[in-house]
């Protein structure tokens, strides 16, 4: 995700300080540019779709029907990448 905030957003994350809800707000954002990020999630989709024949995975592959977006509660995505994402409490 630090080379996605730089070269998207050109932002470094180990150089400049960013609020949780900014950084959050733009991660979120992620997945619909064209970064590694956004490569993930289309490998994850892949990986769960179940196995279809040749003829209709290549003719789902020329339809533009977008995918139902899921959500995630932060707590769950941190969950899953454990080395990536680190929950933090904010004091008001």
């Amino acid at each position: 995700m630090d080379a996605d905030f730089l070269a998207i957003y050109g932002i470094d994350l180990e150089e400049d300080d960013i609020t949780a809800r900014r950084y959050f707000s733009l991660a979120h954002r992620l997945p619909a540019f064209q970064g590694v990020l956004a490569a993930r999630v289309e490998a994850e989709r892949e990986a769960s779709e179940p196995s279809t024949s040749d003829a209709s995975s290549s003719r789902s592959s020329t339809t533009s029907s977008a995918p139902a977006q899921q959500y995630q509660s932060v707590e769950a995505l941190a969950a899953r990448h454990p080395g990536e994402i680190e929950l933090v409490k904010l004091e008001d």
